[in-house]
């Protein structure tokens, strides 16, 4: 029992509350991010990934995107600004890969894309529009993320 609650104590305050800069805090490789803690070049020799919410910024300052982490992969959603403070896109990511309903945006804030991916390719129908938000393009994507119909 003492381990199993030592276990808990230990996941539970690992994870972060406070979102961290993932290009000041984490090291990325191969998509997944871990942390400066037992770091070494040799990536069998990195013992601890990443949990918890997370973004990167522009060079000059302003949030890029945000996020959560889980297992030191992109999971869940996340939301993306153009360096205006525009929200640019909000989608689902799965173990570091799109998966599931993304959202693009013109700077005016009108719908520019929509469509779904399933492990980081374009499936099913995907709707583009213009910047007063009339739907000008579909397209329909298999599960191998392959082009069906361009319209």
């Amino acid at each position: 029992m003492k381990c199993l609650l030592l276990s808990f104590i230990i996941v539970f305050f690992s994870c972060s509350d406070e979102p961290v800069n993932m290009e000041e805090v984490l090291f990325e490789r191969g998509g997944q991010y871990i942390t400066a803690d037992n770091f070494s070049p040799y990536f069998f020799f990195n013992q601890k990934v990443y949990n918890g919410p997370a973004y990167t910024k522009y060079r000059t300052g302003e949030k890029r995107e945000q996020g959560i982490l889980k297992n030191g992969f992109k999971s869940g959603s996340w939301t993306g600004w153009d360096k205006e403070g525009n929200k640019r896109f909000t989608g689902e990511y799965k173990e570091g890969k799109e998966n599931g309903l993304w959202v693009g945006f013109h700077p005016n804030g009108k719908k520019k894309y929509e469509g779904k991916y399933t492990n980081g390719l374009q499936t099913g129908n995907w709707f583009y529009f213009n910047k007063e938000g009339k739907k000008e393009l579909e397209e329909s994507y298999s599960e191998l993320g392959k082009l069906i119909n361009p319209n």
